[in-house]
């Protein structure tokens, strides 16, 4: 049975005193083997336990009590930093939530992500999708050599300061427009009145944790609708005058979402939505905004709509989790199929500002591509303001860390470059945690 070591350091400039540590699993389901050594006095293996499967003060670890670090034999999921005081579990399975409701709001946390149970496709990443809060980085090694992967939360020479400003600019002012918003630094304008815990900085909001448009807080961040009423201006049914010009677009036709599903392993089914098969949809946008994708799926003659409302809601685009039909059928959210597949390709397209971009890559403009060729032609570099010159035709938030973060920055940021780091056994026996501090003034 293999053992991963999960090592914690804390970084030179991390000066909190108070350093919490917690383990959730991405699931009910899922195996949770963790056990750590507590030192001398206590020489034998304590098993560590999941942090919120019950309402309560949560299964926290302090930094000290796990210097030695874990054992992980099976655990996929999510470990949590808190700086300064821990959040609570407020019911069984409960995460924190991105709202000034939420009783842990105000409070410095942050998370990465990993998978373990001693395969060879096993995988640590960070994120930075939700919010950007406690800078870390990964490094894994096997039997104390040299580091075999490095991920940097902050890449070499970016200072958290650097990061910070740079995220809290992208909202301020607020652009999404709609009344109230705020800028998405926490505290920052948030009120905190005095029965809530945490003080000083705490994060800074992705684009795609807010509420649904109408809840609270108000998302501060472009919405994507402009995005829509360029590609309905330009290649609608009735295009303005001087529309843009792409070859195979036009007469409502905004892209050609088509490429091969690998299927779901590691026992990839034969049959069904998912396995393998080709795909070859042509995007459609309606004077509603609506986007309908209508051609094959697996040869089989397939439709799929996704409502205007659903695109610009915070979850919708910016979260790679917009709902769709599937043939007429009631609403559904993407799942792990072919259908979530070509749901990812169309919302990546629109986070990385490829649909409808005029700009050239080795000859052909990005917009005329079909999607898959967005993912493997498409430059690293050349992404986002590259293919747009409007900062509200793609996700400005995934930009900017991408500069300065190896972390996922979007949801299928690993389309586009290597964000994860391998915990193949025969490869890899250790995973060293890093995590820094960013002083701000506020």
């Amino acid at each position: 049975m293999s053992t991963l070591n999960v090592i914690f350091n804390k970084g030179n400039d991390a000066t909190q005193k108070d350093i919490y540590i917690g383990f959730v699993s991405g699931s009910a389901n899922n195996e949770f083997n963790i056990s750590y050594k507590a030192g001398d006095l206590e020489p034998l293996e304590i098993d560590i336990k999941p942090l919120n499967t019950v309402a309560g003060h949560g299964n926290w670890y302090t930094y000290e009590e796990l210097k030695e670090g874990v054992q992980i034999t099976n655990f996929s999921g999510r470990i949590y930093v808190c700086f300064s005081q821990p959040w609570k579990v407020l019911d069984a399975y409960y995460e924190p939530a991105q709202n000034i409701t939420d009783e842990n709001f105000f409070l410095r946390y942050d998370k990465m992500e990993l998978t373990f149970n001693g395969a060879a496709t096993d995988v640590a990443d960070l994120t930075s999708i939700d919010y950007w809060s406690i800078p870390m980085k990964l490094e894994t090694s096997l039997n104390g050599a040299t580091p075999v992967q490095t991920d940097y939360g902050l890449k070499q020479g970016v200072s958290t300061t650097q990061v910070y400003n740079a995220l809290s600019a992208l909202t301020q002012p607020p652009k999404s427009g709609l009344a109230n918003a705020k800028p998405a630094l926490v505290p920052g304008s948030f009120k905190q009145h005095s029965d809530q815990p945490g003080s000083g900085f705490a994060r800074i909001i992705g684009p795609s944790s807010y509420p649904p448009v109408g809840g609270v807080p108000i998302t501060p961040y472009h919405l994507f609708d402009s995005y829509l009423t360029y590609l309905n201006d330009n290649f609608g049914t009735a295009p303005k005058a001087n529309a843009v010009s792409i070859n195979g677009l036009g007469k409502g036709v905004i892209a050609n979402i088509a490429g091969h599903f690998n299927g779901v392993g590691p026992n990839v089914p034969s049959s069904g939505s998912q396995s393998p098969q080709d795909y070859n949809l042509t995007a459609i946008i309606d004077d509603s905004l609506d986007i309908s994708l209508s051609g094959t799926v697996g040869g089989n003659a397939t439709t799929m709509l996704y409502k205007k409302e659903d695109l610009i809601n915070p979850n919708g685009i910016y979260g790679a989790n917009a709902m769709f039909s599937l043939n007429g059928a009631a609403k559904q959210s993407p799942a792990n199929n072919v259908y979530g597949w070509i749901t990812g390709d169309l919302l990546a397209g629109f986070n990385i500002g490829a649909i409808g971009s005029t700009t050239s890559i080795n000859g052909t403009q990005a917009g005329a591509m079909k999607s898959s060729n967005w993912f493997s032609k498409i430059p690293n570099t050349e992404l986002f303001g590259n293919l747009q010159n409007n900062k509200g035709y793609y996700n400005e938030y995934a930009e900017t860390l991408q500069e300065l973060s190896d972390a996922y920055n979007f949801a299928y940021s690993d389309r586009f470059s290597a964000v994860q780091v391998s915990l193949d056994p025969a490869k890899v026996n250790t995973l060293e945690v890093s995590f820094f501090n960013v002083e701000v003034p506020l």
